[in-house]
């Protein structure tokens, strides 16, 4: 429950960061999907009465052709024994995925795509020899992919739950990115944007990040780009507070106690069970009193503890009074609390 703006938000985080779990789980299980069906096996080269490269198997006997992988060059050397690491995608024909020489044949060794025009197994032509192969094991990709996912799991949790990570982030990519703010004369140098930013903090003085871009309609990176220079420039400032970033100008003393400074309410940021409340106190009938702690947690479903919690939060919030009558103490809405609950629009 809650404004308009706060759901889409939510939504928006919830499947960023649910679709790179996806990533890092699915990069997690690639070692193990891509090594299920790996065989080594013992093989020496030779060529078929066509004179295609393919391997003779030491165990079995038998006669394959081989397929390397991408990234994998084969040296075949007649009579040379080699250890090769291998699939079996179809019938007959290995998928080689390393291979090693074990021993040499004693004739000498015959140049890969020989002047008898056989096809090599995957080589791509040159001087003859062992060589090494310059590809990289394909083990490595899936851990490197689970390290990134992981980074960036990481990234997306703490930028979208701490305002002070985030402008770090915004600001440390915008140096490597195409996304940085390029400004151009008159009003497109910015002073336009940094004039509404500077009015509108100084209407509404202790605004955090989230809610500047919100009520302004910026970018994470444009309102970022133009809240440095005016920091720069010494017009504003910023106060860390929780995981809110909160803006003033230098009308406001900045060697004030944050808890002095105004802190206007976001009711994007009240929790559920806050704005339940809310409601509660809210909609009472007119000539019903006002509900007491126990009531709303009956009302609720929930712990007196609970309720007492966002109580006082409220209550420290401007948003709720305390009201004594007789032996009970009851919770009424104050005039920022109406304001507040008339921006809501929460279903029945």
């Amino acid at each position: 429950m809650g404004g308009d703006a706060r759901y889409p938000n939510a939504v928006v985080r919830a499947s960023l960061v649910a679709g790179l779990c996806l990533v890092l789980l699915a990069a997690i299980s690639m070692p193990a999907m891509a090594d299920s069906d790996v065989q080594s096996a013992e093989a020496v080269w030779l060529k078929d009465p066509d004179g295609i490269w393919c391997l003779d198997a030491v165990a079995t006997d038998d006669m394959v052709y081989v397929e390397p992988i991408a990234g994998v060059t084969l040296h075949p050397i007649e009579g040379a024994t080699v250890l090769v690491s291998y699939t079996v995608e179809q019938e007959g024909v290995w998928t080689i995925e390393s291979e090693t020489l074990i021993a040499l044949a004693d004739s000498a060794p015959e140049p890969v795509g020989g002047s008898d025009g056989g096809s090599g197994g995957g080589s791509d032509g040159g001087s003859g020899g062992i060589g090494v192969s310059l590809s990289m094991p394909s083990s490595i990709f899936a851990p490197v992919m689970a390290l990134v996912g992981a980074l960036l799991l990481t990234l997306a949790l703490a930028a979208t739950a701490d305002e002070p990570t985030r402008e770090r982030v915004i600001q440390s990519m915008s140096r490597f990115s195409d996304l940085s703010v390029s400004e151009g004369p008159g009003t497109l140098a910015g002073n336009f944007q940094r004039g509404r930013i500077t009015g509108f903090l100084t209407a509404h003085p202790g605004c955090h990040l989230s809610g500047m871009i919100r009520a302004l309609e910026l970018g994470n990176h444009q309102a970022v780009h133009h809240l440095r220079i005016l920091e720069m420039e010494g017009k504003v400032w910023c106060r860390r507070d929780g995981r809110l970033l909160r803006y003033y100008t230098d009308r406001v003393n900045r060697e004030a106690e944050l808890s002095r400074l105004p802190r206007p309410i976001d009711v994007n940021q009240l929790s559920d069970v806050a704005l339940m409340i809310l409601r509660s106190i809210a909609e009472q009938a007119p000539e019903a009193p006002s509900p007491t702690q126990r009531e709303l947690a009956v009302e609720l479903k929930t712990s007196q503890q609970l309720v007492s919690h966002h109580l006082r939060r409220l209550e420290s919030q401007g948003l709720i009074s305390r009201e004594r009558r007789g032996l009970k103490t009851r919770r009424v809405l104050t005039i920022e609390g109406e304001r507040a609950w008339a921006q809501l629009s929460i279903p029945a």
